[in-house]
């Protein structure tokens, strides 16, 4: 027996949290196929609005739809419609969701959330300095791919994230140029293989906060702020002001 945990839409479309697949072995696609047919509405079930885990791993990081569970196996199939932009990097799922105001001291902010989150990496730095969704996801790829390289720039990867998204390997000055400010909009940025504690770290920021992600977008005021910063002309249009940030940020090293 595999048994199937629903969230979100997911759980919505079933009718229940979950249920038990009477099968010693299937695939992916043979469990979604199993839950279409007992929902009471198969649209929040398209694999293209689910992220599906096999014991806590996505299943895109392993052979996607062909992914087998096995007998004893818990398979979670989360719909992905919380807030936030939701994205996957190497078997990672990651969430960068913009708030409207953070309301309290921000370090006291992220180490309770680091706090009660404790299997998520988690840096959370002023709108400011992101400029649009692409380049907070951007910046985190080229983080990881240092991680995997073994060149990070500090000796945790939510740093090397500040470090990479700030252009500058001192942290001071880092925190100086992205540090989350009270009073002001703020932009999460959340990543961990562990598909349900995503889903819960995505729920408790919609729920403590007033989520508005178009806050991250690119601004005239943001390109302007981050080339004085950079010591670079703002006379770029977007793709290419973006494409000067991240490769700012891969070329850093120690």
């Amino acid at each position: 027996m595999i048994l199937i945990r629903l969230l979100g839409g997911a759980k919505k479309a079933v009718g229940k949290p979950a249920v038990n697949f009477e099968r010693s072995t299937a695939s992916v696609a043979d469990i979604l196929e199993f839950l279409v047919g007992i929902s009471t509405d198969s649209r929040p079930l398209q694999p293209n609005n689910l992220i599906v885990a096999i014991n806590g791993i996505d299943s895109a990081a392993l052979q996607g739809q062909q992914t087998m569970a096995k007998n004893g196996d818990t398979v979670t199939i989360v719909t992905v419609v919380h807030g936030g932009a939701a994205h996957r990097i190497d078997g990672s799922q990651v969430s960068i969701i913009g708030v409207s105001r953070i309301l309290e001291d921000p370090g006291k902010l992220v180490d309770r959330l680091r706090a009660d989150n404790k299997i998520i990496s988690i840096q959370a730095v002023n709108v400011d300095a992101v400029y649009g969704v692409a380049h907070a996801l951007g910046v985190l790829r080229i983080t990881l791919e240092a991680e995997k390289r073994k060149v990070m720039l500090a000796n945790r990867r939510e740093a090397e994230l500040l470090l990479r998204l700030t252009c500058t390997g001192q942290i001071s000055e880092a925190i100086k140029r992205a540090g989350l400010k009270k009073d002001a909009g703020g932009c999460f940025v959340a990543f961990s293989q562990d598909v349900e504690a995503m889903h819960r770290f995505s729920d408790q920021i919609k729920n403590e906060f007033e989520v508005e992600d178009s806050i991250l977008d690119p601004s005239k005021e943001k390109k302007v702020r981050l080339a004085g910063l950079l010591g670079i002309s703002s006379k770029f249009d977007d793709s290419e002001f973006l494409q000067y940030l991240l490769e700012r940020a891969a070329i850093l090293v120690k």
